[in-house]
């Protein structure tokens, strides 16, 4: 399972039970290394996370299996990741990992599986998924529009 992560979203979630939060200077540098370790633990798992803006540049972030989008003005970081949905070209391989409502429906319209943050926190501090699923809902339409381009 592939991941689309909102990035600020998550962190939002994750400042509770971590030392990360949104006022973090270094806030998605250090989601970003924890993604990571989710990443690398199954072969070929790639994890898209978008944020809103950060101090950081793509090119800095990206690796590991882990790509990074910040989203620039005047575009924010749900209406990315909604045109990131959209263009999926087997949406059945991804999960989206938000608790944002918005973005959730229009994940659920194109066939992609949702992770609350909750599931995948679990996820993350356990570091490991033998062979657990890894999603919460199903799309509550199984019916998968034509792949996007």
């Amino acid at each position: 399972m592939n991941f689309i992560v909102d990035g600020h979203n998550l962190i939002g979630s994750l400042s509770h039970i971590t030392q990360i939060s949104l006022q973090d200077y270094d806030d998605e540098f250090k989601l970003v290394m924890m993604l990571r370790q989710v990443a690398t633990l199954k072969k070929g798992r790639q994890i898209l996370v978008v944020f809103d803006r950060g101090v950081y540049t793509t090119q800095t972030m990206n690796g590991y299996g882990v790509s990074c989008h910040f989203a620039t003005s005047p575009q924010d970081a749900d209406g990315v990741i909604i045109g990131k949905l959209r263009k999926l070209l087997k949406p059945s391989d991804w999960s989206l990992v938000s608790n944002d409502r918005r973005i959730i429906d229009v994940a659920h319209q194109v066939g992609v599986r949702h992770t609350s943050n909750q599931m995948f926190i679990q996820h993350m501090m356990r570091k490991s998924n033998t062979k657990a699923e890894f999603h919460d809902e199903k799309p509550r339409s199984e019916e998968h529009t034509s792949e996007l381009q």
